[in-house]
């Protein structure tokens, strides 16, 4: 019996509306799911990804024909991301979700019957080619994490992957969350507002981490490979009944981002040249920013250290049952 499954669907998204505004997600407002449509009906599949990259990524794979390959049609609809999609998923208005590990544990923490089919974005191995960035004025006195010690940290959304790898950041100065103060604002308006002084430092990603540097900013640490190189942030998610019902459905989809995480992997200049025809970025942005890591199956040990740090820092006080939460 899997660990998950729940009495009922309601009762899940009664439990999911509290996540949203007392635990993490990657949207401030409304958890109603909004921007999706109904679930799909026999080989086609309703997934919500978050907008931008991610979203771009599954845009490139549908495009190259990877999830055709698998017999199935995906209809990709962009969301805000975060657990503002897990509503959507419980009530069967999408069939998969793109979201974020932290708010998929916290979710499954609190007994949601979803179930992780497969890897979203993950980051470098390398910290120079992290897609994320703490970021300083060009002239600030801040020189490395240490000098944080009371400062204001600008991110898009409070208690979430946020909180997870600037502890990470932290802990090495010997520091804690709690000796900075999260200042929750959107992706635009942090380099403008980090420039100005209204925050010491900001967590960026890309592409913003790229109009921050051409803005002036300046990067003190790259907080995704900090916490672990390679550092899956994002999944996929099913609910446990789809699962069980047809975990070959599951299994199509994963083979299908699996292929496409592998095309772009030995091609990423195919991938960067189409992003401007399949997203709103502009082709010498796209040329010049630091572009997630995908690998289709979940990485386990991630799941583990985010887990951990969830644990230390208060974000969950359940257990993980790995087995039971990831479906293979």
């Amino acid at each position: 019996m899997r660990r998950l499954r729940t009495t009922g669907t309601a009762a899940a998204l009664a439990g999911l509306l509290v996540l949203g505004s007392a635990a993490c997600t990657d949207y401030g407002g409304d958890l109603s799911g909004a921007n999706v449509s109904g679930g799909g009906d026999g080989d086609t599949l309703v997934v919500s990804e978050t907008a931008g990259t991610p979203a771009s990524f599954l845009a490139y794979g549908i495009r190259e024909g990877y999830f055709e390959e698998q017999g199935l049609d995906v209809e990709l609809s962009p969301s805000a991301g975060g657990a503002s999609v897990i509503p959507a998923l419980l009530s069967g208005d999408i069939d998969v979700a793109g979201s974020n590990a932290v708010s998929a544990l916290i979710a499954m923490g609190r007994r949601m019957p979803i179930e992780m089919i497969a890897a979203g974005t993950s980051t470098s191995a390398e910290a120079e080619d992290d897609f994320s960035s703490l970021m300083v004025p060009e002239n600030s006195q801040v020189t490395d994490p240490a000098d944080l010690d009371g400062g204001r940290i600008a991110v898009n959304t409070l208690q979430n992957i946020n909180d997870v790898v600037i502890h990470a950041v932290l802990a090495e100065a010997g520091l804690d969350n709690d000796d900075v103060s999260f200042v929750e604002m959107p992706f635009p308006d942090m380099p403008a507002a980090i420039e100005r002084g209204d925050v010491d430092a900001g967590l960026l990603i890309e592409p913003f981490a790229t109009i921050g540097r051409s803005q002036g900013l300046r990067d003190i640490a790259r907080p995704y490979t900090a916490t672990r190189p390679g550092l899956q942030i994002g999944t996929y998610l099913m609910t446990s009944e789809k699962v069980e019902d047809d975990p070959e459905r599951a299994a199509a989809f994963r083979a299908g981002v699996t292929a496409t995480a592998e095309a772009i992997a030995s091609d990423p200049e195919a991938f960067r040249e189409a992003l401007p025809e399949i997203s709103d970025l502009a082709p010498e942005l796209a040329s010049r920013m630091d572009i997630p890591v995908w690998r289709g199956t979940t990485d386990r040990e991630s799941i583990e250290t985010i887990h951990a740090a969830m644990l230390d820092i208060g974000l969950t006080d359940a257990e993980l049952d790995y087995e039971e939460s990831v479906a293979e």
